[in-house]
């Protein structure tokens, strides 16, 4: 989904707006050429009433964010009468410095504004983005273009249902969090579902929807089971997807251990790999928060995410692997990727046997601290890995930041996981948010 951001222009009616006309223009072609929805009516407000009316207008086609670009000198009164009807958006200013035209240094008084604007709406209580500079210029449109994301990751965290079959797994104590200052701090609505509900769906699913998973599977993996075992999977995987859509979830993490594991006989793995390819983060071991994480991850960068415990750290390398868990799409394609027994004792079931694929990764966590959050966060190098133990799906990360910052900071053994670097897109999502960002 493309993030959708209104852009209001706001002027004086003293002050010439030909320049600003103009640049409103390239700016909105800049915006979407970074793949964004723009909503804009081309005009220019230079009052009170009109800047209330345009903000107005503007809530009309269901923004993400604000973009209010001060293309002159203002009146802050101006800026905030279009503010109070927006205030519930994440808010940017757009201002431009001084610029030459036929060899002189000229003004709009654009900067200027932004400097007199901007402390005021930070007394106010206001969180905006300062963008100076031209649409043309890569590092301006690159900032425009991570808030416009970051936006439309907070907006949609609101609108967000993560489905939580069970609780915490095996008593991991930071997988444990406060549903009601998740849902206002945060967004997500958590919807609690039993065990018992997914394995009685799972008993009752139709076996034309478990052949359709299994032909999946056979396309996309080498299959080292049993077909009975399998089809077991299978059913897990249709009876979540099921629910899902019965609970209009985006998000869904199932507490396998030791339910499933043990007294089911079939981990959560493969089906959750299964919902991971479905378009819906997925993840394990009823962690809420790794999930949160998942889903920030995912909506600032469109793509499949995943997690997993930070198994080693040795010098700068840090190696992370879930249990078993890992999206189909997320495989080193230059391996073998396979499906196979957990074989470990106390545990029973099947596993995405598969090395992630190297490159570019971003790694965050969202903590709960005593009534409030943080998101802890760092960038590295995805290299060739292979499988941990000679089964479960791996990858070992080369740090940009300090092993030992990582390990100050690090709130959990559970880290998400995407591809592509972030951090400055994470920046603006905690600073709209109001959390801190601790980068590694």
């Amino acid at each position: 989904m493309s993030p959708r951001i209104a852009l209001l222009t706001v002027g004086h009616p003293d002050y010439p707006m030909e320049v600003g006309a103009q640049l409103g223009h390239h700016m909105c072609e800049a915006l979407v050429a970074a793949g964004v929805d723009i909503v804009w009516d081309g005009e220019a407000v230079v009052d009170y009433l009109g800047a209330a009316k345009a903000a107005r207008e503007a809530l009309r086609a269901d923004p993400e964010g604000i973009i209010l670009f001060l293309a002159t000198w203002i009146e802050c009164s101006t800026a905030l009468a279009a503010i109070r009807e927006v205030e519930h958006l994440p808010l940017a200013l757009w201002a431009i410095p001084m610029f030459e035209q036929d060899g002189v240094r000229q003004s709009t008084g654009s900067f200027v504004a932004a400097c007199a604007l901007r402390p005021a709406l930070i007394r106010m209580g206001y969180r905006p983005k300062l963008l100076v500079g031209f649409p043309d210029d890569p590092p301006t449109s690159a900032a425009a273009r991570s808030f416009c994301y970051a936006a439309h990751c907070t907006e949609r965290l609101k609108r967000t249902r993560l489905g939580l079959v069970g609780y915490s797994a095996m008593s991991i104590y930071p997988g444990t969090f406060d549903h009601v200052l998740l849902r206002r701090h945060i967004g997500p609505e958590v919807v609690h579902l039993d065990t018992y509900t997914l394995v009685t769906a799972a008993e009752r699913v139709s076996g034309e929807a478990i052949g359709e998973v299994e032909a999946l599977l056979r396309r996309t993996c080498g299959i080292e089971t049993e077909e009975e075992r399998l089809r077991k999977a299978c059913r897990l995987a249709v009876a979540a997807s099921d629910l899902a859509a019965q609970h209009h979830l985006h998000a869904l993490n199932v507490k396998c251990q030791y339910e499933l594991s043990q007294q089911y006989g079939m981990t959560a793995c493969v089906p959750m790999a299964v919902l991971a390819g479905r378009g819906i983060v997925a993840s394990c071991e009823g962690d809420v928060m790794v999930t949160v994480s998942q889903v920030m991850l995912h909506y600032l960068s469109n793509q499949v995410t995943t997690y997993g415990d930070i198994l080693d750290l040795q010098g700068p390398e840090m190696l992370l692997s879930a249990c078993g868990f890992a999206p189909f799409s997320m495989a080193d394609p230059s391996r073998p990727r396979a499906i196979r027994e957990l074989d470990y004792p106390g545990f029973d079931g099947i596993i995405c046997s598969f090395a992630l694929q190297p490159g570019p990764v971003t790694f965050a966590r969202l903590a709960e601290g005593k009534g409030d959050y943080y998101l802890v966060y760092g960038l590295g190098q995805g290299v060739h890995t292979d499988l941990r133990q000679g089964r479960f799906p791996a990858l070992r990360v080369v740090l940009e930041g300090e092993p030992d910052r990582l390990m100050e900071h690090l709130p959990s053994q559970h880290l998400a996981l995407c591809c592509g670097h972030l951090a400055d897109e994470l920046e603006d999502a905690c600073r709209i948010l109001g959390i801190r960002a601790i980068r590694i």
